[in-house]
């Protein structure tokens, strides 16, 4: 799977509801959802268009792992509605930032990855992309419904 470069990922309110939706829901283990959609033209923008939450099928509090068979089936019906997968996403307990084992696997997905992670009592989302090496943060753009 091969992603464009991305400086931005925008989504509507709905999609930031249904994300802290997900990670209530996890908590206090990891939350995780595939993020679907398309690239503008340039490859700058993701627009998401529809959120999958996933289950965590590491149950963990410090990890998670989506099952490679419905993240299939997801992609392939995706697929046939012209979406693509243009982020990952998923919570933490700690910081939003991408951990060791994060790292790891946005190599094999170079899409965005959005993380919802907590900072003393407060959560917020910070979106990053692993590209070419270097980890790059991506804004996040709430746009109109």
């Amino acid at each position: 799977m091969s992603s464009p470069h991305v400086a931005r990922i925008q989504m509507e309110p709905l999609h930031r509801r249904q994300l802290y939706a997900i990670r209530r829901r996890a908590w206090p283990r990891e939350g995780c959802a595939l993020l679907l959609g398309n690239y503008n033209e340039n490859g700058l923008i993701a627009k998401v268009v529809r959120v999958v939450e996933t289950a965590n099928i590491a149950k963990s509090v410090a990890s998670f792992e989506i099952d490679p068979e419905h993240q299939y089936c997801i992609l392939t019906a995706a697929a046939n509605e012209g979406l693509e997968q243009v982020g990952i996403y998923h919570s933490h307990p700690a910081p939003p930032e991408p951990s060791g084992s994060d790292l790891v696997f946005m190599e094999y997905n170079p899409c965005v990855w959005v993380i919802d992670g907590r900072r003393g009592l407060r959560f917020r989302m910070k979106a990053y992309q692993l590209w070419q090496g270097f980890l790059i943060s991506v804004d996040i753009d709430i746009v109109p419904e």
